[in-house]
């Protein structure tokens, strides 16, 4: 699994680097239209991104898989602040903004694992199974796979939690005596944020306490959840049951 995602990660960051240095005409095109990114910004982007390909080219077998996250290269970027005027850098991470919604949108689904895959080899390795981001996972929701529980609030998404706390009881409802549906909140801490130098820090998720999750103790969300026997506690004693299973 380690392997596998190495080798999917590393080839996502490879493809989306050879993007850049030898892109597709119209990609470019049309994400410099979209941002109003001049030749010459286009070019330095190049020139950078191509340093970075030669970076991950040379030390690919040495470079840890956490490394391969989702904003390398605009993590990279960020740091050249330092050296080139900050309004240069905000056009540069607009446009790589920009490639990079473009490149996912024709990305090979061969690169992903479907989801069942994934909760099959999680339960595979004794994980449980909690599903994120609130106000996205309806798909999932809907087509009742094999999970534990559901995080129905998070700082970022709030909106939709009583609603969704409504329909997880009533989903347990029609289960009967099957294992019971988890509900969680999330503290979406961004760990990432944290270890980044200040100046480069997004203030909001690197200000994110782990593990504070005042949602438990509002007084509007606490009734929908008493009405059903759902706790804080309870929700961790059951978890914890479930993965010592």
């Amino acid at each position: 699994m380690l392997e596998h995602t190495r080798n999917y990660r590393s080839s996502q960051l490879l493809d989306f680097i050879h993007t850049i240095t030898k892109p597709l005409p119209e990609r470019m095109e049309a994400a410099a239209k979209a941002t109003g990114a001049d030749p010459e910004l286009m070019q330095f982007c190049r020139i950078y991104v191509q340093k970075i390909k030669l970076l991950v080219d040379e030390h690919l077998e040495q470079i840890p898989v956490s490394m391969f996250k989702n904003k390398l290269i605009r993590n990279f970027f960020d740091y050249l602040r330092q050296d080139y005027d900050p309004v240069i850098i905000d056009r540069c991470q607009n446009f790589l903004k920009a490639i990079k919604k473009l490149v996912k949108e024709d990305f090979p689904l061969q690169y992903f694992y479907r989801t069942s895959e994934i909760i099959e080899e999680a339960r595979l390795h004794g994980a449980g199974i909690i599903i994120p981001h609130p106000e996205q996972y309806w798909p999932i929701l809907l087509a009742d796979y094999d999970v534990d529980g559901y995080e129905v609030w998070n700082p970022q998404s709030q909106r939709y939690t009583e609603f969704l706390i409504s329909v997880v009881n009533r989903k347990n409802q029609e289960r009967g005596n099957q294992k019971r549906i988890l509900i969680f909140m999330g503290d979406d801490t961004h760990l990432g944020e944290k270890v980044k130098d200040k100046e480069f820090q997004d203030q909001d998720k690197a200000a994110r306490e782990i593990g504070y999750q005042p949602a438990w103790e509002d007084l509007s969300i606490s009734k929908k959840l008493i009405r059903n026997q759902v706790s804080r506690t309870r929700t961790i004693q059951e978890y914890k049951a479930i993965l010592d299973g």
